[in-house]
């Protein structure tokens, strides 16, 4: 009979202190839908881990009634509520939307270039010519475009 599975375990991130600063709402938000831990690291050394509120043994009255985010230290239009969150995450979406169709434009101008080379190549050194150039074609095989 199947042994059950073990525990799955969650993904860990490391980043330094300056990466993690820069990304910390996407970080919170990616622990709190994922369960993943980051451990920020300054130098090389461990200095604090974002995980999840749930596994933490940390409730909103073990702060002690400290709200950063309701401060006002967020930035304009973000406070403890998340007011501002649904604008903020359509903004990124938007950029994500804009870069994603920047990377397929260049990947398809990437494949064409690749595809002359290969074209060209195929016409100086014919199959069955070079072994080390057919021996590249056999490990690009699958990334090639068929003729």
């Amino acid at each position: 009979m199947a042994e059950p599975a073990g525990r799955i375990p969650r993904p860990r991130l490391e980043l330094s202190l300056a990466e993690a600063r820069m990304r910390f709402v996407q970080l919170a938000r990616l622990t709190s839908l994922t369960g993943q831990t980051t451990l920020v690291t300054d130098a090389g050394r461990p200095l604090a881990a974002i995980v999840p509120a749930a596994g933490s043994g940390v409730s909103g009255s073990d702060v002690g009634g400290s709200n950063v985010a309701g401060s006002g230290v967020g930035g304009p239009g973000v406070g403890a509520s998340g007011v501002g969150g649904s604008e903020a995450a359509a903004g990124w979406v938007r950029r994500i939307e804009t870069l994603r169709a920047e990377f397929q434009r260049q990947h398809g101008v990437l494949e064409e270039a690749l595809e002359r080379v290969w074209q060209e190549l195929d016409r100086v050194r014919p199959p069955g010519s070079d072994s080390g150039v057919d021996a590249l074609r056999l490990a690009h095989a699958d990334i090639r475009r068929p003729r």
